[in-house]
């Protein structure tokens, strides 16, 4: 057994598995088929039916192979979707700012990454097994982490901020295409949606058990738009007043500990 052959010990299968270090280099002429061509094809896939009409067996038939073909370059549905994941992720988020803004490089990574799920929505149901792992979510955290340090916080603090953002992207993204698909599917814009929910709620709701929710009927929350609104549809549209709001605490945080002098 060669060096290259031998288990690597000290790495989870998933980093192996996003650094093609499983990959081994096999004799003879180079296969048609390749592990970075069948991604490619589930991805299309996925962009253009969702992630449910993603299997190996229609993947192979998209390709003109074998779903065994499939087996001998992916191991599983859950191996591909981890490629899959990563590699639509793999845009270089952005590049250090000139001006050192490190609030407006945070709200710039945000918007880029909520622009690059919508490119790819199926992205946000992918099961999560643990941190990134793969080079394109990577350099989407080290973008993150390179802005938020610059804010005076210390690199654990700037990593739980980071983790918060990115689950509200993803959620709000989950929300935004789970509402797109509700309104096809039912021929109801959201506006009217929202209208008849509104309605629907006031006829249920005991005004001493839930008189806040009624509060924010009565003054017409659901028929303006939102604080700091985007002019982004559905529950996109109050995301930067969120951000905007989360990077104030992280501001006066800060200011406070110096002043301390703590910091």
């Amino acid at each position: 057994m060669t060096s290259e052959q031998q288990p690597r010990t000290g790495l989870s299968r998933e980093i192996e598995l996003l650094w093609g270090l499983k990959e081994t280099a096999r004799r003879g002429p180079k296969p048609k088929l390749s592990r970075a061509a069948i991604v490619d094809a589930a991805i299309a896939l996925a962009d253009a039916e969702g992630l449910e009409a993603v299997s190996m067996q229609r993947v192979a038939k998209e390709l003109g192979y074998t779903t065994m073909s499939l087996y001998r370059h992916v191991d599983s549905k859950e191996d591909l979707l981890a490629l899959m994941s990563d590699t639509a992720m793999a845009r270089p988020p952005l590049e250090p700012r000139a001006d050192r803004d490190w609030r407006s490089g945070i709200e710039q990574w945000c918007h880029e990454g909520l622009d690059q799920y919508r490119k790819h929505p199926w992205v946000a149901y992918v099961p999560q097994s643990g941190p990134p792992s793969g080079p394109g979510s990577l350099r989407w955290m080290e973008a993150g982490l390179r802005e938020l340090n610059a804010s005076g916080l210390a690199p654990a603090e700037s990593l739980q901020i980071l983790l918060m953002l990115s689950y509200t992207l993803r959620d709000v993204l989950r929300m935004e295409h789970d509402m797109e698909i509700a309104t096809r599917r039912s021929g109801i814009g959201q506006l009217e949606n929202e209208e008849r929910w509104v309605q629907g709620l006031r006829e249920v709701l005991d005004p001493e058990e839930f008189p806040e929710i009624l509060r924010t009927f009565d003054e017409g929350v659901f028929e303006e738009e939102p604080p700091g609104y985007s002019g982004d549809p559905g529950p996109a549209g109050g995301l930067d007043f969120a951000i905007q709001r989360t990077l104030d605490g992280v501001e006066a945080y800060v200011r406070a500990r110096r002043e301390s002098g703590r910091g």
